[in-house]
């Protein structure tokens, strides 16, 4: 069984310290030691697993930034009339 806690104020500030040094924490506890990590999900994991879907990733988010966007109606219209 598996706990959600929440950390707020200083104590979360001091985490979150120690979580951007590394990806994998160990923390020391009055001698006992915990490992903390950051869940990932399937979809990350698969992304990061996947040279040619990140790829895509990355020239749709350079799009995005370039303003580089269409309609979803649009797309589905030039799909209808055979353009893509």
């Amino acid at each position: 069984m598996v706990f959600r806690k929440k950390i707020v104020g200083s104590d979360a500030e001091v985490f979150k310290q120690w979580l951007e040094q590394d990806e994998n924490t160990v923390i020391d506890l009055d001698g006992k030691l915990y490992l903390v990590r950051p869940l990932k999900n399937d979809v990350q994991e698969e992304i990061e697993s996947d040279p040619e879907l990140k790829k895509i990733i990355q020239h749709a988010k350079k799009d995005i930034e370039n303003g580089d966007l269409y309609l979803t109606d649009d797309i589905l219209d030039a799909i209808e009339r055979g353009e893509i």
